[in-house]
């Protein structure tokens, strides 16, 4: 089941990454601040969401459900436009470089559309009657007749322009007032015209196919550049999380996702006119044409949608000219402080429109400490439509790059930028002088090795044949071994494109033994960083000796871990395994994989558990170590799977595909000293449900089945988390190997609800908590031939181990998450088996979750 705790060390790598730089650039300097409150002239009542904004600048902050806003500026510009669908717009003169407080009243105007009007009063919104509910329906009825995917074939070129920078920047204040010469590489935000210090800039060209039916897209680019701060640290863990967050706006979605949020849009099928209302606000004329503004708003501002206009045709086939959005002030969304998108469509004849300009401008903060500004941009250009390319589609690759794409002469982007974006923000002249600091210099040594979480072996990358890693996993502890350090080591790919290396090194003060895990890798494709790259296509051999934890299986970390080593309760139910493996893995751009592998296990007993069993005479035999050899094979198919990439862990994204896993294992007995035959399957599928704007539902299922007669540490126990951390995929009130099975089917279902329920509740909306809940469980058999009770062949079972009963075992957890933008607590209760010697049957866990 994916959960925002796996997503969210992605998104605390971009916070880190942001906040290194930002912790440089605590800024306080002179502004103009205005606080106040705006009322009806007429009612004197407050007047909520109405648009406050500097002159010269594109769009300001909201009134919230009070009147009350507050807004800044540091342009010395001191005239205050305050603005709102239904009333005259209104000018203020305030004091520049000083406080404020004012109180402002809007007088209610008509609005006029042909013989309608359309006056904002207090009196009860109503969607029956209302002109601009129907013109927006037939907006939405043909939505997808007149763009560019309504015909059987198009190609066109884009340009991609995606930039980061700190926001509010003063030459002559903060920590950078020394740094004089980073005043010329300042710009100008979108969103309100304060300064900004862009840090990173990203540009792409390429070229787009597509085909209707079987709809496909294909990609091509021609050229990429990175500048900034992206140069001097690894951003590969950073790139697929960037592109997620900031992904381009379709705005004929029922859902828009962006910021790792899935919005209502403005145009659903199923949901515009019941979770926004409308309003017609005038009409205009662009480009000699004459298009209505219709304004629209969220009924409840602090659920996930947008607040803003779009000018449509008021007649057939009623195609959108341009649209322009933001977020309200009070939406459950993390460090967002202001959004500005704009979308401008061209008209080539009356049945096709295309795509100009898409805009998205994101002003961002972190506890006003850190402030950040995203800025990106999208440009169509040379359509050509209904000119068959079958070619274009074959291979699945859904992106091709061209060989030297990241090789491109001098010019080539002056000469290939649009003209309303050809700007060069000379990145590399500025990183040049920046690192001549050496506070500086530190700071990117740092940044790039917490986004890598290795430690290269030499400063010139080319250089770099080694990396030692990791910081999380340097220390742990465990009851068995104590305190547990562990070393890792990896080659890149300098020390060869298509031949890897890995291994950790580590030691336990308690039993006092070394551990080690050595794997040698060809990459059959060549990589860019390293041998896990997707698509996978490798053939890998291993050897490892290391403590296996029974009945515990880490999917979202790694076992070595120091946040996992902080344990509810103590279980020793441990072996020491000795495992070799060879292994061949085929990713597939479809999201079908298959993995093909033979490994052999020699399973010593360690801590308190033993391997024993009862002869005729009901005495203890102990049965030595556990031998066996395995051949199996694994199918995943992972449909539109979104994850970004960490060296050797994958860690999903929200995504609304579906994932089906089928294995099989075969146990081979007299094969390299296997001492059991036994077949083991698998079947699991893993789906989330986006029911905006009423949350995200998670459902897993997995059933299991081994055949044969095996000794315990072969069947079937569900996964328990005996650490006080929050682990998708586990159950927390359930003890290691409590219940053995030889047949299982477990579910888990979760439930994020994102604060749709806390966002109505008096004096709780305002802290932004979300709500989040749990039911999972399992239940399953063993058959007598794999019951020592039975069989007096096999090995007991450990102390604290029993077969089920005829229920299944459960457990629900309620919680709540975003508790200060990052914490999130639950309480689980085991709901049955409380005869259970030792289970707890309630209990709290927590997790850190740095999320939008």
């Amino acid at each position: 089941m994916r959960s925002s705790s796996k997503r969210s060390l992605g998104v605390c790598l971009i916070f880190v990454f942001f906040f290194i730089l930002a912790s440089t650039n605590l800024i306080y300097g002179q502004s103009t601040i205005v606080h106040g409150i705006i009322r009806d002239s007429v009612t004197n009542k407050p007047v909520e969401y109405a648009t406050v904004r500097f002159d010269g600048t594109n769009v300001g902050k909201l009134s919230d459900d009070d009147g009350k806003f507050s807004v800044s500026n540091s342009s010395g510009n001191g005239k205050l436009i305050i603005s709102l669908m239904g009333y005259d717009t209104k000018t203020v003169n305030v004091p520049i470089n000083q406080v404020s407080r004012l109180e402002i009243k809007l007088s209610a105007s008509g609005v006029q559309l042909g013989e309608v009007v359309i006056r904002r009063t207090k009196e009860k919104y109503s969607k029956k009657d209302n002109p601009a509910v129907e013109l927006i329906k037939k907006v939405i009825e043909n939505k997808h007749n007149y763009l560019v995917t309504s015909r059987d074939y198009y190609m066109n070129d884009e340009y991609d322009r995606i930039l980061f920078a700190l926001n509010d920047y003063q030459s002559a204040k903060g920590l950078l007032k020394n740094m004089k010469f980073l005043s010329k590489y300042a710009d100008t935000s979108l969103i309100d015209n304060k300064s900004i210090l862009p840090f990173s800039v990203r540009e792409t060209t390429s070229n787009l196919y597509y085909r209707k039916n079987p709809k496909a897209t294909r990609r091509v680019i021609t050229a990429y550049q990175n500048q900034g701060i992206d140069q001097e640290i690894n951003t590969e863990s950073i790139d697929a999380i960037v592109a997620e967050v900031f992904k381009e706006v379709d705005i004929t979605d029922n859902t828009i996702n962006l910021l790792l949020h899935d919005f209502v849009g403005p145009l659903s099928s199923t949901s515009s006119v019941n979770f926004y209302k409308w309003y017609i606000i005038d009409t205009v004329s662009i480009d000699q044409k004459r298009y209505v503004n219709l304004g629209f708003v969220p009924f409840n501002t602090r659920d996930v949608g947008f607040i803003g206009n779009i000018y449509v045709q008021p007649e057939a086939p009623y195609a959108i000219k341009k649209v322009s959005f933001r977020v309200p002030n009070r939406i459950n969304v993390n460090y967002v402080d202001n959004m500005l998108v704009t979308q401008e469509f061209e008209e080539k004849s009356p049945d096709l429109w295309v795509p100009v300009r898409f805009t998205t401008a994101i002003d961002l903060s972190m506890y006003n400490m850190a402030k950040f500004y995203v800025q990106k941009e999208r440009t169509f250009s040379n359509f050509i439509f209904d000119l068959p390319l079958e070619a274009a589609f074959s291979g699945s690759a859904p992106v091709i790059y061209l060989s030297d794409y990241k090789k491109q002469k001098d010019g080539y982007w002056n000469n290939n930028r649009p003209d309303a974006l050809n700007k060069d923000y000379r990145m590399d002249e500025m990183m040049v002088e920046f690192r001549q600091n050496k506070v500086i210099d530190i700071t990117l040594k740092v940044a790039d090795i917490l986004s890598s979480q290795y430690v290269p072996t030499s400063r010139e990358e080319e250089k770099n044949k080694l990396d030692i890693g990791t910081p999380l996993t340097f220390y742990s502890y465990n009851h068995l071994e104590g305190n547990r350090i562990r070393l890792t080591a990896s080659t890149t790919k300098f020390f060869h494109p298509h031949f890897y290396l890995y291994g950790y090194g580590a030691y336990g003060t308690k039993d006092g033994k070394w551990k080690y895990y050595g794997e040698a890798t060809w990459a059959f494709n060549r990589k860019n960083y390293h041998k896990d790259e997707y698509p996978r296509h490798n053939l890998s051999i291993a050897y490892k000796y290391d403590v296996n934890p029974l009945g515990q299986r880490f999917l979202q970390a790694e076992r070595d871990n120091i946040l996992l080593s902080f344990k509810a309760k103590r279980y020793n139910n441990m072996t020491y395994d000795r495992m070799a493996e060879i292994n061949y893995l085929h990713e597939y751009y479809n999201g079908f994989s298959y993995n093909l592998f033979g490994r052999t296990h020699d399973e010593n007993a360690a801590g308190d558990l033993r391997f024993e069993r009862r002869n005729e005479d009901d005495m203890l035999i102990e049965m030595g170590n556990i031998k066996t050899t395995e051949v199996g094979l694994n199918l995943r198919y992972a449909h539109d799977e979104k994850f970004f990439q960490q060296r050797r862990r994958r860690r999903s994204l929200p995504s609304k595909g579906v994932i089906l896993t089928l294995s099989h294992t075969i146990g081979l007995k007299d094969v390299l000293n296997g001492q059991f035959n036994y077949h083991k399957s698998a079947l699991a599928i893993d789906k989330e449900f986006w029911i905006a704007p009423y949350g995200r539902l998670g459902v897993t299922l997995k059933g299991e089945k081994v055949w044969g007669k095996v000794p315990f540490p072969i069947l079937l126990s569900a996964n328990a988390n005996s650490s006080v951390t929050i682990q998708r995929g586990s159950f927390y009130m359930l003890k290691p190997l409590e219940f053995l099975n030889d047949s299982q089917f477990t579910w888990d279902v979760s439930y994020r609800m994102g604060g749709w329920l806390f966002n109505r509740i008096p004096l709780i909306k305002g802290l932004k908590w979300r709500e989040v809940a749990g039911f999972r469980g399992f239940f399953g058999d063993l058959n007598k031939k794999n019951n020592p009770d039975y069989n007096r062949n096999l090995m007991i079972f450990p102390e604290d181990s029993r077969t089920m009963g005829k229920k299944p075992y459960m457990e629900y957890s309620v919680g709540i998450e975003n508790i200060f933008q990052f914490f999130r607590v639950d309480y689980v209760r085991r709901l049955n088996y409380f005869d259970t010697p030792g289970i707890d049957k309630h209990g709290f866990r927590i997790s850190f979750d740095v999320s939008f």
